[in-house]
C-alpha cells in the first residue's frame, strides 16, 4: 500500500487536467462576457436608430398638439424660452407597447419597429417605448418641438450553458434598458 501511495506516474496527467479546466472556464467566461456586451451594443444602437427614425416620422400619439398653444399673456410668435413664457407646456405622451394600443399610431410605429429589429430581432413591439417631452423648444403658434425619446426595456437574454444557468436562477433574463434622446425639430407633419 505504501510503494501505491508513493508513486508519482499519473501527476503530470492530473496538472493538465486540472490547468485544461481552469483554462477552458475562462474561455467560456470571456465569450459569455464578449457575447453580453455584444447584445448591449445592439440595444443601445437600435434605441439610437429608433429615435433618428422617430424624429423624422410622424408622431405615433393621436393626441400629439398640431401647434404650441400661447399662454394668456403670451404673444404668437415669441420664443417659448422667453422669460415671458408665451407657450403653453403640453404633456408629456407615450406610446408604448403593441401598436395600435395606449393611442399608438399603427404604421409608423411599425415602421420605427421594424427599423430597431434590424440591429436586435429579438426585440418586440412590447419592448419599445416612445416618449415625446415638452422641453420649451419653438414658438408660440408654431408646431412643437418636443424631446423625443426611445427606450427598449425587457429584452430577454441567453447565451450558452452559463446563460441557461443564469436565467434559471432569473439572474440577467432580460438585458438592462437602453434608451435614447432627440429633439424632434424634424417631425413630419
Amino acid at each position: 500500500m505504501s510503494r501505491f501511495l508513493q508513486k508519482k506516474d499519473g501527476s503530470s496527467t492530473i496538472e493538465f487536467v486540472v490547468v485544461f479546466v481552469a483554462f477552458i472556464a475562462t474561455i467560456f467566461f470571456v465569450l459569455e462576457v464578449t457575447l453580453y456586451l455584444f447584445f448591449m451594443s445592439s440595444l443601445e444602437k437600435a434605441a439610437e436608430a429608433g429615435v433618428r427614425a422617430a424624429v423624422v416620422s410622424s408622431p405615433l400619439v393621436a393626441d400629439f398638439p398640431l401647434t404650441i398653444e400661447k399662454t394668456p399673456s403670451g404673444v404668437f410668435g415669441f420664443k417659448c424660452s422667453d422669460a415671458t413664457a408665451p407657450c403653453a407646456a403640453f404633456a408629456t405622451l407615450s406610446c408604448t407597447g403593441d401598436s395600435g394600443a395606449n393611442g399608438c399610431l399603427a404604421a409608423p410605429f411599425d415602421r420605427i419597429l421594424n427599423h430597431i429589429r434590424g440591429f436586435n430581432a429579438q426585440i418586440t413591439a412590447a419592448n419599445v417605448t416612445v416618449s415625446y417631452e415638452d422641453v420649451g423648444l419653438g414658438y408660440a403658434g408654431g408646431p412643437p418641438v418636443p424631446m423625443v425619446t426611445v427606450t427598449i426595456h425587457d429584452v430577454p437574454y441567453q447565451t450558452g450553458i452559463v446563460g441557461l444557468l443564469l436565467t434559471n436562477a432569473n439572474v440577467l433574463a432580460t438585458l438592462p434598458a437602453r434608451s435614447a434622446s432627440m429633439t424632434g425639430e424634424d417631425l413630419a407633419s
